[in-house]
């Protein structure tokens, strides 16, 4: 026959009791903090505070992803606005974003979470804007006239 009493309500709360379980680590719920979420006894806070981090990191780099389109499309249709001074600005935010993207990619990664998304669209944002600028400046040098 177990040792524990049937009553489980008035024993949970003994403070002997409490006290043995909280020398090995785990730690007793009181019936104020019941709202709150605790951790599984098998894992330790920096294991769940990685997690969440990488969690974090994978949806930065995913929103930076596509950010990033979103600037650079508002860069140029802003230069046929003819706002010169801030289209260069905006455009260049593009792949700004793209390498922070692929940074916290990498982060997340480091942490545990899978961001392969993230890392291949802000590797490819940033490939279509080296290669649109590339393109440009071979407009710009065959228009010139300088060879």
């Amino acid at each position: 026959m177990s040792q524990l009493p049937q009553n489980n309500e008035a024993f949970d709360y003994n403070p002997e009791y409490a006290r043995l379980y909280q020398e090995e680590g785990n730690e007793q719920s009181s019936p104020d903090t019941s709202d709150e979420q605790l951790l599984p006894a098998n894992e330790s806070p920096g294991e769940f505070s990685d997690q969440t981090a990488g969690k974090r990191a994978a949806n930065l780099s995913l929103l930076f992803a596509f950010l990033s389109p979103l600037f650079f499309f508002l860069g140029c249709w802003s230069l046929v606005k003819g706002l010169e001074e801030t289209a260069l600005q905006i455009a260049l935010l593009a792949p700004i974003l793209n390498i922070l993207g692929i940074w916290q990619g990498f982060t997340a990664r480091r942490r545990g979470t899978r961001a392969s998304g993230g890392l291949i669209l802000n590797g490819l944002g940033l490939c279509i804007f080296i290669g649109i600028a590339a393109f440009i400046m071979l407009i710009v040098n065959a228009l010139s006239g300088i060879n």
